[in-house]
């Protein structure tokens, strides 16, 4: 109770701004990891097939899925939303850069240009600066219970 009156704190637009972009971004990187995870040789393949090493694939499958089921709960939220900036600056630069701003190629169905993981990139961006947001273990591990009254802009872990 920071009012004092008995009233419980209520989360304010910061809040729910941080939470939804945490939890927005972890939720990508899920759906986007579980195939990887799910079939590793095919994974491995689409590597190789785009210039990279092979054995990468893992890792990035690994990371992919379980970062983004660390990201949802909160947890190192700053820490993993900069790791997932590097790995889609590699793969916007690498695989997407080549074909464009549109994520849509109709000639080119494979063809995606780097449109979709730019604004990845953008709201990763934001989870960084707003922070986990106060429903997150983050925010638990801090004693965060409460829901400060901050402004605009302000970090809120």
């Amino acid at each position: 109770d920071r009012t004092g009156t008995g009233e419980r704190s209520r989360m304010r637009r910061v809040d729910w701004v941080a939470t939804l972009s945490r939890v927005f971004c972890g939720i990508v990187f899920i759906i986007h990891g579980y195939p990887k995870i799910m079939n590793l040789s095919a994974t491995t393949e689409a590597f190789s097939g785009m210039g990279f090493p092979g054995w990468m694939a893992v890792p990035v499958a690994i990371f992919e899925f379980f970062g983004g089921i660390v990201l949802v709960a909160g947890f190192l939220t700053r820490i993993l939303a900069a790791l997932f900036i590097v790995e889609m600056v590699v793969a916007g630069i690498k695989v997407h850069l080549p074909h464009g701003f549109d994520v849509y190629h109709f000639g080119d169905p494979m063809a995606r240009g780097y449109e979709y993981v730019l604004a990845l990139v953008v709201l990763l961006i934001v989870v960084i600066l707003l922070g986990p947001g106060p429903l997150s273990v983050d925010g638990k591990l801090r004693g965060r219970t409460d829901f400060p009254d901050l402004e605009p802009g302000e970090p809120v872990a």
